[in-house]
């Protein structure tokens, strides 16, 4: 069982360096907003698995599991937020 924790908390931080590589290489805000947008749902999800992996059914978990529907909650509105902004400030309607 620590096996496969390990393989998701090693995959939750390759997705982190892969969206960290992606907001170095992508041109406009917009794209960078997608990578953001990946990294928010692959990593939450992969930590939220290996919590349940870890913990099974306890409260620890659970309470991950809510924190990771909130902050995913929050992450969209942001990324829409945001890339209004930034469609806005470019002179285009959104």
């Amino acid at each position: 069982m620590s096996v496969a924790i390990g393989i998701l908390l090693a995959l939750a931080v390759a997705v982190t360096w892969l969206a960290a590589l992606a907001l170095w290489r992508l041109p406009r805000a917009l794209d960078r907003l997608h990578a953001l947008a990946f990294l928010n749902v692959a990593a939450s999800g992969l930590v939220t698995v290996a919590a349940f992996l870890s913990d099974g059914f306890s409260g620890r978990s659970l309470k991950i599991l809510v924190m990771m529907v909130v902050f995913l909650g929050w992450a969209a509105v942001l990324s829409h937020v945001s890339g209004r902004a930034v469609l806005m400030r470019e002179g285009r309607s959104a």
